[in-house]
C-alpha cells in the first residue's frame, strides 16, 4: 500500500521515424520507442557510461545515427595550464626554470639534445616578473634590475657573455622601459666604443656623448640613433668640427678646425663636406719655420664686395640643400612644443575629410599665419621641397593634400623663404640668416 516510486528517467532506443520534438533548437531529438515501458523502482545503470540513467538529463544527451542516445563528455583543460592557474605567483620566489627546445637532427629525429634554457629569480606579482629580479636568457645574456608587467622597466644592467660563455661584460648600465633601453643609460659595445646619455624606445636620442675606438669623442645631440642637431665632434688627430649635423652627417652651418695647418673654415656645409664659407688663417703653422715670404712684384689682389660673395654662395647652398633639409630634419628642431599645438588646431578645422590637407586649404592656413600666398608660389614651394611631383597636371593638383607632419615641414620652409627675403630688403649690409635651417658665417671672422 505504499506509494509508487516516482519513475526514473527513461533511456530512449528506438528509430527516428518515431516523432520529432516540435522544438527545432531542441539539443535532442526526443523519440518513443514502441517497446519501452516505464521503470519503477531503482534506477538501472547505463551500460555504454555507467552513469545512473536518472543522473542523465535530456540536454546531455545525443543523437547518434544508429539511433542510440550518448552522453557528451565536458570538454577539459590541458594540465599545464590548470596548474599554471593555480601557481598565480606573487611576492619573492625561489628560481623558476625553464627548459629549452629539443634539437632535431638532419634526419628530423630528435638527437636527445636541448638547447640552453632560461631561468629567473626574483620577485612576481599576478604571475608576471615584477619588482627586482634576475633573468638569465638561452643567449647567454644575464639582466639584473627592475621589472614591471614582465618586462625590463626601470633601472637595469645587461650582461652578454664573452667567448663560450663563462665570463660576462657589462653591455648596458641605465634606465629601461618596455624592454627597451630608455632614460639615462650607458652602453659599451663589443668594439670598444661607449655611449653615455640618454635614450628613447631603444635608440640614442637628445643629448649624449660617444667616444669611439679611434679615439674620436663627439657630444651634441642624437635623433633615433643618428647624430642630428648641434654637435662638436673631436678627432684624436686634433681636428675639431663645431655645427650642425643631420642624418649622421654635417649638414648646415659649421666650422671645422685643421690641426695640422692651423687654418679653420667657417661655413656651410651639405652632405658632410663644406660648401660655402670663409677659409682663414686661425694660428700659427707649426709646420712654417720662418715668415710668409712678401712679393713687391705684383700687385695686392682683393676679392670686390666679398660679403655679397659670401652670402650669395651660402643661400646658393641653403636653396640646393632646402628639400633634403625639410624633409629629414627633426621636427623639435623646426618648432617648439606650443608652436605645434596651435599649428594642429588650425591644421585639423582646416583639413578635408580624408584628414589631408590640399593647396586651398594650406593657402588658407597661411592666411591665418599672416603669409598672403597665391597658388602658383605655393604650388612651386610644394614642387622645390618635394611634396608635388613635377609631372602633375593643373586639373589633378585638387587630389594633392599633405598630412599635418608635412604640413609643418612645409610651414618651415616657408618661414625659412620668408626671413631671407626679409634680411635680403636690409641695407645693413649683415646679410640674411636662417634661425630654422642654420646660421650665417660673418666674414669678418
Amino acid at each position: 500500500s505504499s506509494p509508487p516510486l516516482e519513475p526514473s528517467r527513461v533511456a530512449l532506443a528506438a528509430p527516428r521515424s518515431v516523432f520529432r520534438s516540435p522544438d527545432p533548437w531542441s539539443p535532442v531529438e526526443a523519440v518513443t520507442p514502441s517497446s519501452a515501458a516505464m521503470s519503477y523502482g531503482r534506477p538501472t545503470r547505463s551500460p555504454s557510461t555507467g552513469m545512473l540513467e536518472s543522473e542523465v538529463s535530456q540536454a546531455d544527451l545525443m543523437h547518434s545515427g544508429g539511433g542510440v542516445l550518448r552522453t557528451m563528455r565536458p570538454k577539459t583543460e590541458p594540465l599545464w595550464r590548470t596548474h599554471d592557474l593555480k601557481a598565480q605567483k606573487a611576492g619573492q620566489r625561489g628560481t623558476i626554470y625553464w627548459v629549452g627546445k629539443s634539437i632535431v637532427g638532419e634526419d628530423g629525429g630528435a638527437t636527445g639534445q636541448r638547447t640552453k634554457g632560461a631561468s629567473y629569480h626574483g620577485e612576481w606579482g599576478g604571475n608576471k616578473k615584477e619588482g627586482y629580479g634576475v633573468q638569465v636568457y638561452p643567449s647567454g645574456e644575464k639582466y639584473e634590475g627592475q621589472w614591471v608587467r614582465g618586462l625590463r622597466s626601470g633601472e637595469g644592467t645587461l650582461w652578454a657573455p664573452i667567448g663560450n660563455g663563462k665570463k660576462l661584460r657589462k653591455v648596458y648600465v641605465g634606465g629601461w622601459k618596455d624592454d627597451k633601453r630608455h632614460g639615462r643609460g650607458t652602453c659599451f659595445f663589443k668594439n670598444g666604443e661607449y655611449f653615455q646619455g640618454t635614450w628613447d624606445q631603444g635608440k640614442m636620442h637628445g643629448q649624449g656623448t660617444l667616444r669611439y675606438a679611434n679615439g674620436d669623442l663627439y657630444v651634441g645631440e642624437w635623433h633615433q640613433g643618428q647624430r642630428s642637431g648641434k654637435g662638436t665632434l673631436n678627432k684624436a688627430n686634433g681636428d675639431c668640427y663645431e655645427g650642425y649635423w643631420l642624418n649622421d652627417k654635417r649638414e648646415g652651418s659649421g666650422s671645422f678646425f685643421y690641426a695640422e695647418s692651423g687654418k679653420v673654415f667657417v661655413g656651410e656645409w651639405a652632405d658632410d663636406l663644406p660648401k660655402a664659407g670663409i677659409y682663414t688663417q686661425a694660428s700659427a703653422n707649426p709646420d712654417q719655420a720662418g715668415g710668409v715670404p712678401t712679393t713687391r712684384g705684383l700687385p695686392r689682389i682683393r676679392l670686390a664686395l666679398p660679403t655679397e660673395v659670401l652670402e650669395g654662395a651660402l643661400a646658393a647652398v641653403r636653396h640646393a640643400r632646402k628639400a633634403y633639409r625639410a624633409k629629414n630634419m627633426p621636427l623639435e628642431r623646426l618648432f617648439a612644443e606650443d608652436e605645434v599645438d596651435a599649428l594642429r588646431g588650425a591644421f585639423y578645422q582646416a583639413q578635408r575629410s580624408d584628414g589631408l590637407a590640399g593647396i586651398l586649404e594650406i593657402q588658407a592656413l597661411c592666411a591665418q599665419l599672416g603669409t598672403e600666398m597665391h597658388v602658383e608660389r605655393l604650388r612651386e614651394l610644394l614642387r622645390s621641397t618635394g611634396y608635388l611631383p613635377e609631372e602633375q597636371q593643373d586639373g589633378e593638383l585638387e587630389a594633392i593634400g599633405v598630412g599635418f607632419e608635412d604640413f609643418l615641414r612645409v610651414v618651415a620652409v616657408l618661414l625659412e623663404e620668408e626671413a631671407a627675403f626679409g634680411a635680403g630688403m636690409e641695407d645693413d649690409g649683415d646679410g640674411g640668416s636662417s634661425a630654422m635651417f642654420s646660421s650665417s658665417a660673418d666674414p669678418d671672422e
